[in-house]
Order: C-alpha cells, then structure tokens, then sequence
C-alpha cells in the first residue's frame, strides 16, 4: 500500500505564519512524526521551507531528489525553528528506490554531524515505513521546489 505525499500549509507552535511543508496522508509532517512517536516532538520545523544557509538547502534538496533505483541517502526532513540549518536538531528519513516507488523506510534523530554521509542517527521505534508512488513523489517535489524562494518568518 503506497502513502501520499503532498505540501501543506501548515503553522507550528514555532512560527509566526503559515508556510508549505510535506504532509503525509494528509498530516503535516510536523504532526505525524510525533504522532507515531511522542520523541519525535522536538520543536522543529521543515527543513525544505527555508534555511539560512544557501548550501544547507543545497544539500536537503539534493538528498531528497536523490531517487536513483538502489540509492540510499539520508534526508533532512525537519530541523530546529531557532537555528534553521543542520548543526542544531535534525529528524532524517532513510530514503531508498526502486523503479516505481520511493521509501522513507525509517526516522531518527540525528545525533553528530560530520558529514551527512557518515552521520550518527538515533532511529526511532513505531514510526512506520512510508511508501510513495515515484511520479507522484518527483512531481510532489517539483511543485514544493517552486515554492522555494518563499522566506519564511519564524519566531
């Protein structure tokens, strides 16, 4: 069974208006991870809707476009509200494809960050794998990509 993935326009606790994120079935990111797992609440926001640093959405893009059948990379999905880069908190999925699908097939915190590629991640239990349909997602992206330029106001 494949999940779906869309934007929503969604206001946290930590911003002062609304601003596109990824949504799963319909939630928000932001509260379906904790939903799943009440650790996974941690005051954060998305991390695809504007970071401070240039080369810090450079990247979150570049991994989460990453669908190349086998691949696997870790994807920023959602980073702290004070700080908006990925040297605070910062929730991953562990992304991987095939030809027709793509999966976030877990979730956890990242721990150290060195690099992105030799990361130490703290992966939490019971949030479920999620599975979406490769064209859906890809188009997903690129709808969410021309949104990009918006700046966000966070508290």
């Amino acid at each position: 069974m494949s999940n779906l993935i869309s934007i929503a326009s969604h206001k946290s606790k930590y911003s002062i208006g609304f601003y596109p994120t990824f949504a799963v079935d319909g939630v928000p990111l932001e509260v379906w991870l904790p939903r799943h797992n009440p650790d996974a609440e941690l005051h954060l926001v998305a991390a695809h809707s504007g970071l401070y640093s240039d080369e810090d959405t450079w990247l979150i893009w570049d991994r989460i476009y990453s669908t190349a059948p086998g691949w696997k990379t870790l994807v920023p999905l959602l980073v702290c509200s004070d700080d908006l880069d990925l040297t605070c908190t910062v929730i991953v999925a562990e992304q991987c494809a095939d030809e027709h699908q793509v999966q976030w097939s877990r979730f956890g915190l990242l721990k150290d960050l060195i690099t992105l590629e030799l990361p130490s991640v703290d992966w939490y239990d019971a949030i479920p794998c999620l599975t979406f349909e490769r064209s859906h997602y890809q188009s997903v992206l690129d709808e969410f990509r021309k949104q990009e330029n918006i700046k966000m106001d966070w508290d």
